[in-house]
């Protein structure tokens, strides 16, 4: 009798093992199915927009056009700002102070057509002495007075004597956006990108202990993506903005310029968004003034437009 009823209760305990057991096997595949749905890939995400309809050309600019069409450019033999015919015809023209900060590099514009430029060696620390890398540079709209605007934490040194490498103006934020190598060592990146909110200078640094060239600010979905051209490696990395553009989230990398034939020395010195494709434009660097210094920068263009489907970039046109 006592081994009749312990058969009972195990086929008992047997019946009530199974509901469980078949309970949890369901929990399971409930599980797995959701790790599949969060898995999924998610909805179209914003497509990005560019943020630079409002700039506008100086005023200066107008006034010296007046026989032939003129833009201002930095990448001559002439030392600073010029005003140079698109033709190639007119002669350059070049106000008294627009050399006051030696060679010049990277230029944005402003909504009321102010011009800022960050000074950028070619050859000699001569005309771009170490103790000016870190200050940017603004040229009046009405005047062309070329005159120092903000100092930018870092100190330049004889091993990287660059500082800003990439500016952006972007419209609806006022704001400045600067690309920076400033104080970078060979065992040590401490550049960044640095948020200029204008008019008054005041600063943000939005991302640190990373060197960055090229800078690019679009308007996606509520807030604002920041792309960055790293000056180390062949790479552009996003940097997610909220609307009143502080960061949201960490910097991840989107774009291996290897993908696109870049060579392991070239870097995204330029970006820019025109209609739905992102344009960047890649130059060697090496931190070296040898390899800066040249009259014709070899530059080459990569493109990529945005996939709707997988809210990503898909290379157009690869480096050319």
């Amino acid at each position: 009798m006592v081994k009749q009823s312990k058969q009972r209760r195990s086929r008992g305990g047997t019946r009530g093992i199974l509901p469980v057991a078949v309970g949890l096997v369901a929990l399971v595949v409930v599980a797995a199915g959701l790790t599949l749905i969060l898995r999924r890939p998610q909805a179209t995400s914003a497509a990005p927009e560019a943020l630079d309809g409002c700039r506008a050309s100086p005023q200066f600019v107008a006034a010296a056009s007046s026989s032939a069409p003129m833009a201002l450019a930095t990448d001559g033999r002439e030392k600073g700002l010029v005003l140079r015919a698109t033709d190639g015809a007119t002669p350059v023209y070049q106000h008294p102070t627009w050399d006051d900060a030696g060679y010049l590099g990277a230029i944005a514009y402003d909504q009321a057509g102010n011009v800022y430029a960050a000074p950028t060696p070619r050859l000699s620390l001569a005309d771009n002495p170490l103790a000016g890398a870190a200050t940017l540079w603004r040229a009046d709209t009405a005047t062309g007075d070329l005159l120092p605007f903000v100092t930018l934490p870092g100190a330049a040194s004889e091993r990287n004597p660059f500082g800003v490498l990439g500016l952006f103006y972007a419209c609806g934020l006022d704001t400045l956006y600067a690309g920076s190598v400033l104080g970078s060592t060979p065992s040590a990146e401490r550049g960044g990108v640095i948020a200029i909110h204008l008019p008054d200078g005041g600063q943000t640094a939005l991302l640190s202990d990373t060197d960055v060239m090229g800078v690019l600010v679009v308007r996606q979905g509520a807030g604002y993506t920041l792309y960055a051209g790293l000056a180390r490696r062949p790479a552009i990395i996003a940097l997610p903005l909220d609307a009143q553009g502080h960061v949201t989230g960490p910097a991840t990398q989107v774009l291996d310029l290897l993908d696109a034939g870049a060579s392991p020395q070239e870097r995204a010195r330029k970006l820019r968004l025109v209609g739905d494709t992102l344009v960047a434009d890649l130059v060697p660097f090496t931190f070296s003034l040898q390899a800066n210094a040249t009259d014709t920068p070899q530059i080459r263009k990569a493109t990529w437009t945005w996939d709707a489907a997988t809210g990503a970039w898909a290379l157009r046109q690869a480096a050319t």
